[in-house]
């Protein structure tokens, strides 16, 4: 016969139910607050502010095993022990679109029997390409702040990326030049390697900055606001000026906004067109879907600056973070090119009839004009022959990912001509409900 439970004391009940709480209180602090990422000097990788961690896959790069080539730029940056602490006190951490200052330090930069100095420092990237200063860190190298009119071949300020999203390394280079055949302005992408206190860092695609020297090329009167459209943040948000001769004067921005957020459409087309530069504005929401830029501003509401062309009055965006092109992470070469849009002024434009079928048109337009995949996959392949004997200097191994990614990319740029060509010749049933683009008379920044 079994003996009936033995009834606790209220003391050990308590006891016990204390025991859980705390177990429940450890295991919820663990889940909120991970222990910080341990990177390659072996000390914790902390952000500048509390919150969410920052965690990556450390990069490997190894010495060359051969001689470097020379057709590519090779830049050597002398940085000073104390100005090393500092950038390696950076750390990105802005998941809720907070502003986090970049330290910046001064640099000397050697490439070829050339000597630049004073040249302006900081670590760039967000919450797929930032690295800190000990692993591969993305970088951004401003040759004239702190010497005017010093130039790095015709430049004054690149960014050089590690490519750590793109391991073709060509995204950048293949995209750029589509949006600019499109029409829209964009700055030039080239490749480099780069050294850091002798420590060979391989490979990287270096960018043209942004600022007047970049707005020159594409406009007379450089003298508006450049906005930076900051981390996931729409033209709502305060957004920081890169360059403008009135910088604190935003107005521009505000009839933007104010035109967008008017929930009567009756005459939103023409109210967005004195306002916001529309031919290049549709190119640029097209180029967005069919290269299937994920993280930009229409589906993203990242990745974009804005300019004031002075000379017509009106606004004009630009792209931005073209690493994760044709069909990666959060896209398929199959994807829509009638998606749901994130950006308030894409919603804005496609909730008008007139503002889908100019879309729609362009589409069409720069899928038989300019979306050629013969012609891109062949420009893909020529640039590759430019960068592989870089990378096979550096290892087989990379030379070898190299050619299985552009594989890859060349694949996913047919999948996706052919996917946009089949959307074009069957569009899709109406759907019950209407558009999904419809603009909300609340909007509440995510």
């Amino acid at each position: 016969m079994s003996r009936p439970p033995r009834k606790l004391s209220r003391a050990r009940r308590w006891s016990r139910i204390l025991v859980w709480i705390t177990f429940g209180v450890v295991v919820t602090l663990r889940i909120l607050f991970p222990p910080e990422p341990v990177g390659p000097t072996g000390r914790p990788e902390r952000g500048l502010t509390q919150g969410r961690r920052f965690r990556y896959t450390p990069t490997t790069v190894n010495p060359p095993v051969s001689a470097v080539p020379t057709n590519l730029w090779r830049l050597h940056l002398e940085i000073a022990p104390k100005d090393v602490e500092t950038l390696r006190g950076y750390h990105w951490n802005g998941w809720r679109g907070q502003r986090q200052e970049r330290p910046e330090v001064r640099v000397t930069v050697r490439e070829g029997s050339t000597l630049y100095t004073n040249v302006a420092l900081h670590l760039k990237g967000a919450a797929g390409s930032f690295r800190p200063f000990d692993d591969k860190p993305a970088l951004t190298l401003h040759f004239s702040k702190h010497a005017p009119g010093q130039r790095f071949h015709g430049y004054a300020q690149i960014s050089l990326n590690n490519s750590v999203q793109d391991r073709s390394y060509l995204s950048e280079a293949i995209s750029r030049e589509l949006f600019e055949a499109a029409g829209v302005p964009v700055p030039r992408a080239h490749h480099a390697t780069v050294l850091i206190n002798l420590r060979d860092l391989g490979l990287y695609v270096l960018t043209e900055g942004w600022g007047k020297p970049f707005l020159r090329r594409h406009f007379r009167n450089v003298g508006g606001n450049l906005y930076d459209g900051g981390f996931v943040t729409d033209i709502t948000a305060d957004l920081d000026t890169n360059s403008g001769d009135n910088r604190s004067d935003h107005s521009d921005l505000d009839r933007l906004r104010e035109v967008v957020l008017e929930p009567d459409q009756g005459d939103r087309m023409e109210r967005l067109g004195q306002v916001l530069d529309l031919e290049r504005f549709v190119s640029l929401l097209a180029m967005e879907v069919m290269t299937c830029h994920w993280d930009g501003y229409a589906l993203n509401r990242n990745n974009y600056r804005l300019f004031h062309d002075l000379e017509s009055d009106r606004m004009v965006f630009l792209p931005h973070g073209l690493d994760q092109m044709f069909g990666v992470f959060r896209s398929s070469p199959h994807s829509s090119i009638r998606p749901p849009m994130q950006g308030l002024v894409a919603r804005a434009l496609l909730a008008t009839p007139d503002g889908r079928e100019a879309y729609l048109q362009r589409i069409a337009n720069l899928r038989s004009q300019v979306f050629l995949e013969e012609k891109l996959t062949n420009r893909v392949q020529e640039l590759s022959r430019q960068i592989r004997p870089t990378l096979a200097a550096y290892g087989r191994d990379l030379a070898e990912e190299h050619d299985a990614q552009v594989a890859h990319l060349c694949q996913r740029i047919a999948e996706r001509a052919r996917s946009i060509s089949d959307q074009l010749a069957s569009p899709p049933e109406p759907t019950p409900g209407g558009d999904q683009t419809d603009v909300p008379t609340r909007y509440r920044q995510r």
